[in-house]
């Protein structure tokens, strides 16, 4: 019965189940990749299900009715396994991994981005060469390329040829708790390796061998961007107005970034269907007298299509501006062809479109926040537009803002604490502060791209200049206002799932209006709070020693019932390092500016005990430094030279040794040869993951 009202409330949005089980599918043939063998058989049946649908034909409309719906969605199911399985490497025979080749050709497939000291971008793998034999290939990697100069003289872009040396290593899974998983992001790109690359070691092949329409909407940002800097002379400001009209950010500031984010406000920053539907909202309001002719609603439809497509080449078909482009193109099909349920049937239609030409899109975090936020905002908006009626026409505009605020957020909020594990507590008034100058800035700024006169062009500049001073003065305000994000939510996989179903019951009952779906989205938020709660008791009851892998640097945490010290070489908890890969976890303990930050300065030969509340640290700086017995219950020994030995009389009354990434390799094997012939328990920190020691 609950299985019939579920199927009878999707019904309603048939591209929302088409999107559910499509999806479905393909994270299935994602985290279990297939054999040929069991693709086969997938093929197999598919083809099995296919012919019992037609041949239902011959029996009633009601066993069809009964059977359909399942089989349907099951022939979906394998669809969006097989649809992803072929793209991945273990179906292409000619993957470049596992080949013998001295060297790799491949084509840049996304603009390059300039940082401080390397230069990366993802790159296509079209050949292997082998001892001068040229061999095609297949594979993408993350290609870095290293320079020791600020500023390198090496100019590439999107559609070059390369060659450069295989130096093709496998992607590292994170070394510490909580932090970014970089493997784990690329392989949702379906890169799964990366090389580190001199520039002595690449050469120049050709150009414009990517996709033509790609490249030229490449170009024609480039160009976009570099009017921008003629006119625009403040680097903040050309940032922002960079990134928020053109999508551009391959030189946008962390500090600045970190602003939106902590905001909730990051949105603005990616060209997407915010920026797609101010677009839309103009040409709609200037076009609006052509209703009044003949043929006047298709013409102006037309038009719009043809100015947003426009929109999407300017800022460079970006994957964000890609999708609103589709998104509201069908959008604007469904409304010109005055359909029932356009709007959710019409973003799930462009879902399943992008999903066709691109499975792996629906990993994309963008691709994921931004379809939830519209579904919050065609489902739970016009819902709570009725709770209250506004006569005012100023009142109802800024109340209608919130709700539009509040329904997009409430979506997307699941997905964002699990990503980002962190949760801007005044979002709310950061949309409603950046609303208005992030449409004048649009607006302004879409002037200013296509307004050929200088001296106009030079007062838009100057106009944008103050907004964006403004825009980001608001916003660090916000930021730096009492608790401003919470940070360090634990929020799991599972509680990820108890969210969505939440959401997704909710849905149901306004659909279906039966009161058993009520029941079961309080249960639902019953299991959500109290495994919070779990979580919560978890945390705040630790004890425990964590020693962080912080590459040469030491990085060492003690916690105690919520009370963390952090005992760190490094100068600060700001240190990037630390903000990196230490903060992500203690922030689940304890917030930033409440940690105990004590400076460690060593040199070499230098012996230092530590008594903490938990044990005590000992930690050894290599040298020629006197020895001598060394009790502890953990002891860090660093730099280790040729002068330094393992014997009984030192280390037996030490519980554990800890060789960290300071030591050289070439050292390692012969210091745990003697900790081995001492029965020394020992734990290689270098290339390895964080020691975590917890108190029982």
């Amino acid at each position: 019965m609950v299985g019939h009202a579920i199927y009878l409330a999707l019904r309603k949005v048939p591209f929302a189940s088409v999107f559910l089980f499509f999806g479905t599918g393909i994270m299935s043939g994602y985290y279990l990749p297939l054999s040929i063998l069991l693709f086969r058989i997938i093929v197999g049946c598919m083809i099995i299900i296919f012919l019992f649908l037609v041949g239902m034909e011959a029996y009633g409309r009601q066993l069809r009715r009964i059977f359909f719906p399942p089989i349907f969605y099951g022939w979906l199911f394998l669809l969006g396994i097989v649809w992803i399985e072929r793209e991945l490497p273990a179906q292409q025979s000619q993957y470049f991994v596992g080949k013998k080749a001295d060297y790799l050709i491949g084509v840049v497939t996304d603009e390059p981005v300039y940082g401080e000291a390397s230069i990366h971008f993802p790159l296509e793998i079209r050949h292997i060469v082998d001892d001068e034999k040229v061999s095609p290939a297949t594979g993408q990697i993350m290609l870095r390329i290293v320079h020791k100069n600020k500023e390198s003289d090496l100019s590439l872009s999107y559609g070059d040829k390369l060659l450069f040396r295989n130096e093709v290593m496998d992607i590292r899974e994170p070394y510490n708790p909580k932090q970014f998983d970089y493997k784990r992001y690329l392989a949702h790109k379906n890169i799964y390796h990366q090389a580190y690359i001199k520039p002595a070691d690449i050469r120049l092949l050709g150009n414009n061998y990517g996709n033509t329409v790609i490249a030229q909407a490449l170009a024609i940002r480039r160009y976009f961007v570099h009017k921008f800097s003629r006119f625009i002379s403040n680097k903040d400001a050309l940032d922002i107005c960079a990134a928020l009209i053109l999508g551009y950010r391959a030189h946008f500031p962390m500090e600045t970034l970190t602003a939106f984010i902590n905001t909730g406000t990051v949105h603005v920053l990616s060209v997407s269907g915010l920026h797609v539907g101010m677009v839309f909202f103009l040409l709609n309001f200037l076009l609006g007298f052509l209703d009044r002719f003949p043929y006047g609603r298709p013409i102006r439809f037309v038009l719009i299509l043809v100015a947003i497509w426009g929109y999407v080449l300017l800022t460079g078909m970006a994957p964000s501006i890609l999708r609103a482009g589709v998104m509201i193109s069908f959008l604007l099909v469904a409304r010109w062809s005055q359909r029932a349920n356009q709007n959710l049937n019409s973003l799930f239609a462009s879902a399943c479109c992008l999903l066709l030409v691109d499975p792996f899109m629906i990993f994309d975090m963008g691709f994921q926040l931004s379809y939830l936020a519209v579904l919050g905002l065609f489902t739970l908006y016009p819902l709570l537009n009725k709770v209250l009626l506004i006569n005012n026409k100023g009142l109802r505009m800024t109340w209608q803002a919130v709700l539009v605020s509040v329904s997009a957020q409430l979506f997307t909020t699941p997905l964002a604490l699990y990503y980002f594990q962190q949760f801007p507590n005044y979002f709310l008034l950061g949309n409603l502060f950046v609303s208005l100058p992030a449409t004048a800035l649009m607006y302004m700024g879409i002037a200013l791209a296509t307004c050929p006169f200088p001296l106009v062009n030079a007062y838009l500049a100057q106009g944008l200049t103050y907004l964006c001073r403004f825009l980001l003065w608001g916003l660090q305000t916000i930021e730096e206002l009492p608790f401003a994000t919470v940070q360090g939510v634990a929020f799991s996989g599972v509680q990820l799932a108890l969210f969505l179903l939440v959401i997704i019951f909710l849905l149901i009952t306004w659909y279906s209006l039966r009161k058993q779906f009520l029941w079961c989205t309080f249960i639902a938020i019953g299991i959500l709070l109290f495994s919070a709660v779990i979580s919560s008791i978890k945390y705040t009851s630790y004890q425990g020693i964590k020693i962080y892998n912080v590459g040469r640097e030491v990085a060492i945490a003690v916690i105690n019932h919520g009370k963390v010290s952090l005992i760190s070489t490094l100068d600060s908890v700001a240190h990037p390092y630390i903000k990196r890969q230490v903060l992500p976890d203690l922030n689940h303990y304890i917030r930033m500016t409440d940690i105990a930050f004590y400076p460690l300065q060593l040199k070499r030969g230098d012996r230092v005990k530590i008594q903490t509340s938990i044990g005590t640290l000992g930690i050894i700086e290599g040298g020629r430094g006197e020895m001598g017995p060394m009790v502890c219950d953990i002891l860090l020994w660093r730099n280790i030279s040729s002068y330094d030995k393992v014997n009984d009389k030192n280390f037996s009354h030490v519980a554990l040794a800890i060789f960290d990434g300071s030591n050289k390799t070439e050292r390692l094997p012969a210091m745990i040869k003697m900790a081995d012939s001492l029965d020394l328990r020992y734990y290689v920190l270098k290339n390895n993951f964080a020691y975590v020691w917890e108190k029982k």
